[in-house]
Order: structure tokens, then sequence, then C-alpha cells
């Protein structure tokens, strides 16, 4: 069941690894050196707003699957303690990126009413 519940982890893990090297594209690929300096700019303004819009959307629900996980292996017929800590560790560590994130963003907008 450990193994399991580990293993669990890092599938996601590399899911969203995966996903945030997509979200980088082109750069770190063979592709990045055909590019204009032009290209370069307009491809990294693209891929900043983009991994923002990304981690907002995937850290909540990432957090809410981590904790109805954890919830569901502490209180299962084969209830796997362990698991369930690594489980709702990461659900914490998912809102608490997510939290963090957001209250970075709202520091970065100027004020409007100067």
């Amino acid at each position: 069941m450990l193994f399991k519940a580990i293993a669990a982890v890092l599938v996601v893990i590399a899911g969203v690894a995966a996903i945030i090297w997509v979200a980088n594209w082109p750069f770190n690929t063979p592709w990045e050196n055909k590019l204009s300096p032009e290209q370069r700019r307009i491809n990294a303004a693209h891929n900043q707003r983009h991994h923002r819009r990304a981690a907002r959307v995937m850290l909540p629900m990432l957090a809410i699957v981590f904790g109805i996980t954890s919830v569901s292996l502490l209180s299962g017929p084969k209830s796997n303690p362990f698991a369930a800590v690594v489980m709702g560790a990461c659900s914490v560590v998912c809102a608490g990126v997510f939290a963090a994130l957001v209250r970075r963003g709202r520091r970065r907008r100027s004020s409007t009413r100067r």
C-alpha cells in the first residue's frame, strides 16, 4: 500500500512536470535555437502568463484531489495512515503554493487610485 501511495504521488508530480514542459514550449527544446530575438521575447511573455493561469487552475484541483485521497486512505476498510499523511502533506503543499501565488499576484498590481 505504501508503494502505491508513493507511486501515485510520483505520477502526479511527473504529470505536472510534463504540463510545465509543454507550457514552456519551445524553450529548452532543439527548436529554441531557430527563434529570432523577437520571437523569444513574445514566447517568453506568453509562457509567463500561461504558467500563472495554469498554476492557478491546477494547484487548487490537486489540493482537493490529494485531500480527498488522504481522507479515503485514512477511513477506508484497509486504512493506511502513512499514505494518508503523505497525501495530506501534498494537499497542504499545493494549497500553500497556491496561496503564495495569489498573494504575490496581488502585490504586483499597481494601485489605480493614485
